[in-house]
């Protein structure tokens, strides 16, 4: 996966209309669906939550199924690119601790793991407003160019593949 640029207010404004057109389709399938199901299997009289309960079970799905759809459309082009990244952000972090630890151990590919993702971070944090933990993942991602620098290597993070961490 290769770190792209994002346009920040294109992405922030096809992401709030996603997110406001799912809602409201979840909304509109999920009452309909349990309306139906209520008047084809109800007999009018107790609890009518399971019935509601898979309405709303129906508008996922069908909600969740479009998305993954149309998540190959150019209009979903940035979400899309966004979801997969924290998707692939997401696999590091489960191996973290053995990637810092092979890190420390001065292993390049460990090294180029973490600052695919100190830059992958840094991307979804900017586009996001998540400026709280900014300057902790500067911090660590200078020491991490200082090791780096220090040891002679020139990574390119365009070379980072998911299967690098297969390793660890």
């Amino acid at each position: 996966m290769q770190l792209k640029v994002i346009d920040k207010a294109l992405y922030r404004k096809r992401l709030n209309q996603i997110t406001v057109l799912s809602i409201l389709a979840l909304l509109i399938i999920s009452l309909a669906s349990s309306t139906l199901l209520i008047s084809l299997l109800s007999d009018g009289s107790g609890s009518n939550f399971w019935l509601n309960f898979g309405g709303v079970v129906i508008g996922c799905i069908l909600v969740g199924s479009a998305l993954k759809k149309l998540k190959r459309h150019p209009y979903f082009s940035e979400v899309a690119y966004i979801w997969d990244l924290k998707h692939e952000l997401n696999l590091i972090q489960r191996k973290l601790r053995a990637i810092q630890a092979a890190a420390e151990q001065n292993d390049a590919t460990a090294l180029l793991i973490l600052a695919f993702s100190y830059a992958g971070s840094r991307l979804i944090w900017q586009l996001d407003d998540n400026t709280l933990m900014m300057s902790e993942l500067n911090l660590a991602d200078n020491k991490l160019q200082e090791q780096i620098s220090g040891l002679g290597l020139k990574l390119d993070l365009d070379t980072y593949r998911r299967e690098l961490l297969a390793r660890f």
